[in-house]
């Protein structure tokens, strides 16, 4: 007996442990989920759960949003005669969630029966009300199922809970799944009087509600009347650049939205960092970054640093797409960058000139140069880039510099005890400054672009003043560039 008793504690803990594991990070790192109303979960031993119902992914989301405590005791209400088409899917599905699998258009006596089963035992059950996936983006009409069983069942809680997302993620003509973000907002608990045609019209009325909410609304995808301006603040390693640009972030924050585009993602409101849902490609763009750390020599370096600054400029697009800022601070600018390391990889070539077409071309401004042009030759990643599409890439609306002496920088570096990447010598930093200097001239002469050189060598607060009083000088125009 004992011998059956572990298989079967085993058997359920690695159920949990895939939920836990693969189910719930695959989730957050495809999609991205926002729950909003937990607490009115975390609370409760027992309870109903009810939702709209657009996509196959609605049950994940609500699994997602569970405490584990309840995963094993929770069973959502489930068509059988879908998820029996294929016996592989069934199969998962039901070690996965242990529906309680409803026959559609098959006459039984009392069609609750097993919910109300599953609730005798002490379960939590999750309905969706509509009875089907219904329009994407729209809440059809409740079945009267729920407000017949909410009578049976009065003192146990119902808990409206709207999804938004997965209509779009993952619709119901939808072979595949794509890679949107999903926003789950959790309802207090509701106990009712009355029968059940009113318990089941109030039920709708609360899910229409959510929602309409401002909960629901905030994490919706909206159309920026303009993109967010963006302030981009270069410098060697070593500068404070970083530093600074999160200094900055925090004080435009007052009364702003802010994103800071650094190693890291983070967003700023009333001074204060506001946690972010992850997007995928950032996970990818940080992988990246941390290998370009560990190159052993330039030539290694290279390739995984471009790839790695490619895809933060494309996260510069997700940013606007998704966190509605309406300001972006950038730590580095990767346009800029690529502008400023070709004084490493293409000394013999680099000029004014060259720099200006490169920005051209990088930018998709390009369009006069012929395929034969010096510029193709010189610096032939460019060719490569123009060819995959990847000239597209964003000019920000104000730069300030950090200018720095490399031996100062070097001496920062070392202070912070970790390794030294392979150009954080005084030879290649001295190289980059007078990069970023040249590209620094050449976006405020050729794109009008407004820049500001900063001594890097003094005080942060003295430094963060100064770029504050430059900032203010500058007027929220529409940004020029894309």
């Amino acid at each position: 007996m004992r011998s059956k008793m572990k298989k079967l504690v085993s058997f359920l803990s690695f159920r949990v442990l895939i939920h836990l594991i693969l189910l719930r990070p695959f989730l957050k790192l495809f999609f991205g989920i926002n729950v909003a109303g937990r607490k009115n979960l975390s609370s409760l031993e027992h309870y109903i759960i009810i939702s709209n119902h657009n996509s196959h992914l609605d049950t994940l989301l609500l699994f997602y949003t569970l405490p584990v405590k309840h995963i094993l005791a929770t069973r959502p209400v489930a068509a059988e005669e879908y998820w029996s088409k294929s016996n592989a899917a069934f199969k998962l599905v039901n070690y996965l969630f242990r529906p309680i699998w409803i026959v559609r258009d098959q006459k039984i006596e009392d069609p609750l029966k097993e919910m109300k089963e599953a609730l005798d035992s002490g379960h939590n059950i999750i309905i969706f009300p509509e009875g089907t996936r219904g329009e994407p983006g729209q809440i059809g009409k409740f079945k009267t199922g729920i407000g017949r069983l909410a009578v049976e069942y009065r003192s146990v809680p119902i808990i409206p809970v709207f999804l938004s997302g997965p209509e779009k993620a993952f619709p119901r003509k939808s072979a595949l799944p794509l890679p949107i973000w999903n926003n789950v907002t959790v309802g207090p608990p509701q106990m009712f009087e009355g029968d059940s045609l009113d318990i089941t019209s109030s039920l709708e009325k609360m899910i229409r509600e959510l929602s309409e909410s401002e909960t629901a609304k905030r994490h919706r995808r909206h159309k920026r009347p303009r993109p967010a301006f963006a302030y981009a603040v270069l410098g060697i390693d070593g500068s404070g650049k970083s530093t600074l640009s999160r200094m900055i972030s925090k004080k435009l924050s007052d009364a702003l939205r802010v994103c800071l585009v650094s190693d890291n993602l983070e967003f700023y409101e009333s001074e204060n960092q506001k946690e972010l849902q992850p997007l995928l490609t950032e996970k990818v763009r940080e992988a990246l970054g941390r290998y370009a750390k560990k190159a052993k020599s330039l030539k290694h370096y290279r390739i995984p640093k471009l790839a790695e600054l490619l895809l933060r400029d494309h996260i510069m697009g997700e940013v606007q797409r998704w966190y509605l800022p309406d300001i972006i601070v950038q730590d580095g600018c990767p346009l800029l960058n690529l502008a400023a390391w070709a004084k490493i990889y293409r000394e013999e070539y680099f000029n004014a000139e060259t720099c200006s077409k490169a920005i051209k071309v990088l930018t998709g401004r390009g369009k006069e140069f012929r395929k034969d042009d010096p510029i193709f030759t010189e610096a032939r990643e460019l060719a490569a880039l123009k060819r995959f599409k990847l000239d597209h890439m964003r000019l920000p609306d104000a730069v300030i510099f950090l200018d720095v002496a490399p031996s100062v920088s070097i001496q920062r570096i070392k202070s912070r005890g970790e390794q030294r990447q392979v150009h954080e010598t005084e030879e290649k930093l001295a190289k980059l400054r007078e990069g970023y200097r040249l590209v620094t001239q050449v976006v405020e002469k050729e794109f009008n672009i407004p820049t500001r050189i900063l001594d890097g060598e003094s005080e942060i607060d003295k430094v963060t003043a100064s770029a504050m009083e430059f900032i203010k000088g500058l007027s929220l125009r529409e940004p020029e560039h894309e």
